[in-house]
C-alpha cells in the first residue's frame, strides 16, 4: 500500500504556459527631417536685395516649412500609434 502512494506521488508536475499580453510604454524617438533647417531662404536675403528677390525667398521658405511641417507631423502620427492595434 504504501509503494501504490509514493508512485502517485513521483509523477512529473503539469507545466501550463499561457502568453499575457501587455502593451508596454516604449519612448518614441524621432530625429529632426532635414527638410526642417536652421536657415531658410529669407535668410539668404539681404534687405538691399530687390523686391522680386525677397518674394522668391518669402515663397521659397513657405515651401520649405510646408515641407518640415509634413514631416514632423507624419512622425508625430507614428508616435501616436497605441501598440497593438488593429492597423499594426
Amino acid at each position: 500500500m504504501l509503494l501504490v502512494l509514493m508512485g502517485g506521488c513521483s509523477s512529473k508536475p503539469i507545466i501550463q504556459t499561457r502568453v499575457v499580453e501587455k502593451p508596454i510604454a516604449v519612448p518614441c524617438r524621432i530625429g529632426m527631417p532635414p527638410e526642417c533647417k536652421s536657415t531658410y531662404a529669407v535668410d539668404r536675403v539681404s534687405p538691399g536685395d530687390d523686391a522680386l528677390t525677397i518674394n522668391r525667398a518669402l515663397r521659397a521658405e513657405i515651401e520649405e516649412r510646408w515641407a518640415c511641417e509634413t514631416k514632423l507631423r507624419a512622425a508625430l502620427a507614428g508616435c501616436n500609434i497605441p501598440p497593438f492595434s488593429p492597423t499594426h
